[in-house]
């Protein structure tokens, strides 16, 4: 289908995954750089605003109104569940957001704490203070809040690099220009607030203002990605740490070459419009997509992850857009796949003038039952009832829009 694509901009292919650093920033789970070439401290990234503007535009609406209730400690989404001296000043659980809820920042006096949701609204309680959400109409994920030391003002950090400064928080640059080969997870301020760090789940850390670069590991760690980081308390040095995301219960140990509680997606262009919707609905997702990509070039390249040791336990293939499917090629692709933990695939939705249109998705009913513990991911069924999502290509969706989420939360159901 290389005569149908649309073209656009992708990014570079993977460099060697994250393991663990003897360094030390704090943040929540969920690029100055460490190769040559990227931001050094106190430089704003080429094309980036001037120190202070951000990285888009601010609302400046009404927060929720602070609460403090007594109650007992439950798990409610959205609602923090404090302990020991920590007190509960109130949640957004009940909130139409719109997105879930990504962050938490304490105020400075500990009497209160900011919570931030993936779209990007700030919400206060207790004695922080509201300065500003992000814009509507931002496609990025927020993977982290970080308040200033003083609590007059705080950054919105984002699973693609960009940064947004509120009331006195300074911008000193962001990673929201670069070419990142994985999403940002963390971010971590320097004690006086003139600085700061953001780091990828590949372990690349990028340093602004006076935060200093210490290291990375994005050479070391190859299994397992990064999912938080840590400053030290004088701003000299900071910890990354890796780890495995946990398996889904009930699924089995994974055969050799798996990494196990790990999730990596194999697909094509429609894979790159949901892929910042699948970082932000599967943490530490390793998104392989790539424009044209074939049915047999996953399965090389499924081959290739598995002989390198970094094939998720979970593997999702979202390929056949670009031309059919044959049950021999899909029985290839379970045997490259076999002894992973579960494989889910996602049917294609494609206009009729497609000629392979039906029988990829006949392949896959036809293969997948097959295999009990593999899952088939309907999307196509979704699409044909809402034609909306699509661009007059009937393909391609906007990335962030309503197909891409859709899509996300089809295969977070299946895993």
């Amino acid at each position: 289908m290389q005569n149908r694509q649309t073209p656009r901009t992708r990014r570079p292919p993977r460099s060697g995954r994250v393991v663990v650093l003897g360094i030390v920033v704090a943040v929540l789970v969920s690029s100055a750089a460490c190769t040559t070439g990227q931001p050094t401290a106190g430089q704003p990234t080429a094309g980036q605003p001037t120190a202070g503007s951000g990285d888009l535009p601010i609302t400046r609406s009404a927060s929720l109104q602070s609460v403090r209730t007594l109650r007992s400690v439950h798990d409610v989404a959205g609602e923090p569940i404090p302990f020991g001296t920590a007190s509960y000043f109130g949640a957004v659980a009940h909130e139409d957001l719109g997105s879930g809820v990504t962050g938490i920042a304490a105020s400075s006096s500990g009497r209160g704490y900011l919570l931030a949701t993936g779209n990007g609204r700030v919400f206060n309680f207790g004695d922080a203070r509201f300065h500003g959400s992000i814009a509507a109409g931002n496609s990025a994920q927020v993977v982290a809040i970080v308040e200033t030391s003083n609590g007059g003002g705080y950054w919105l950090a984002c699973n693609t690099g960009r940064l947004f400064n509120f009331g006195d928080a300074g911008f000193y640059g962001s990673a929201g220009g670069l070419p990142l080969t994985t999403p940002i997870v963390a971010m971590a301020a320097t004690p006086d607030g003139r600085g700061y760090w953001l780091v990828a789940s590949g372990g690349r850390v990028f340093h602004y203002g006076n935060a200093h670069f210490y290291g990375s590991a994005s050479f070391t760690v190859r299994r397992y990605p990064i999912v938080a980081a840590a400053a030290t308390p004088d701003g000299k040095g900071y910890w990354l740490l890796p780890s495995i995301p946990p398996s889904p219960v009930g699924l089995p140990t994974p055969g050799n070459g798996f990494v196990a509680g790990h999730v990596t997606a194999i697909g094509d262009s429609v894979m790159l419009d949901a892929q910042p919707a699948l970082e932000a609905d599967i943490p530490g997702i390793d998104v392989e997509a790539a424009v044209s990509r074939q049915w047999d070039d996953g399965i090389a390249l499924a081959q290739q992850l598995r002989s390198e040791d970094r094939l998720g336990a979970i593997v999702v293939i979202d390929l056949g857009t670009n031309g059919p499917v044959s049950l021999q090629q899909f029985t290839d692709m379970m045997n490259v796949l076999s002894g992973a933990s579960r494989v889910v695939f996602v049917t294609v939705h494609l206009p009729s003038d497609y000629t392979w249109a039906n029988s990829v998705n006949a392949t896959l009913e036809q293969g997948v039952p097959h295999y009990p513990r593999d899952r088939l991911a309907d999307f196509n069924k979704l699409a044909d009832e809402n034609p909306q999502w699509f661009y007059s290509d009937g393909v391609h969706m906007p990335i962030g829009g309503a197909g891409a989420q859709a899509m996300a939360g089809l295969v977070k159901s299946e895993i």
